[in-house]
């Protein structure tokens, strides 16, 4: 009994958090788990972050580090337990299965240039001290970013990291524990750090 009622608590808090984000999420008939969350640090009123289709099930964690950004989900995609750290943009076509604890990032969060990141520390404890999200004046300029593309009927196997700028082919495989630094062809396997091709698929395992 005691199980069912925290279960239930869990559900209605999760109800109440998507209903407050609905501002921000265009949706078709998909599905928002009750663990998934949209962590906004600096929102932009009257803009969509997320554009979900139709008979998609979201059970993942996005984050927005500024006003930028925007994630696009198609239609039949199933997003599992996984981060999705946005500034650029994300885009995720039909049919993808990604699987649990992989993490997405389409910028590289930081400079290169060491002095950069000694401002962006100060800069943190600036913004926390005054109660502000503490990356509210990152000063984004000196970070790269690029978009990401993970096209139709791709597979996301668990604990990936996908990085900036990369373009996941049509119907590719992406095993477990993988990082992905550059494209992956269409209808391909890759494994390993940095990801590398281990397979073709056959024509029979292609869609026509």
């Amino acid at each position: 009994m005691i199980g069912y009622l925290l279960e239930l608590f869990r559900k209605k808090r999760a109800e109440a958090r998507h209903k407050r984000l609905s501002v921000y999420i265009k949706r078709g008939n998909s599905h928002l788990f009750p663990s998934f969350s949209i962590n906004l640090n600096i929102p932009q009123e009257d803009k969509i972050y997320l554009e979900v289709g139709n008979d998609t099930i979201l059970d993942c964690q996005i984050t927005f580090e500024s006003k930028e950004g925007k994630v696009i989900v198609g239609d039949q995609s199933f997003i599992g337990g996984s981060h999705l750290i946005c500034r650029n943009k994300i885009v995720i076509e039909d049919n993808v299965f990604m699987a649990w604890g992989s993490t997405i990032y389409d910028h590289n969060s930081h400079s290169l240039d060491y002095r950069d990141r000694e401002e962006d520390i100060l800069q943190q404890l600036r913004d926390y001290r005054l109660g502000q999200s503490f990356i509210a004046n990152k000063n984004w300029e000196v970070v790269d970013s690029k978009a990401i593309l993970i096209k139709s009927n791709a597979w996301i196997g668990m604990n990936c990291i996908i990085l900036k700028g990369v373009t996941i082919g049509e119907g590719a495989i992406v095993g477990a524990g993988s990082v992905v630094t550059k494209d992956v062809p269409d209808w391909t396997v890759v494994g390993g750090n940095p990801a590398k091709v281990i397979k073709v698929l056959p024509e029979n395992l292609r869609k026509k």
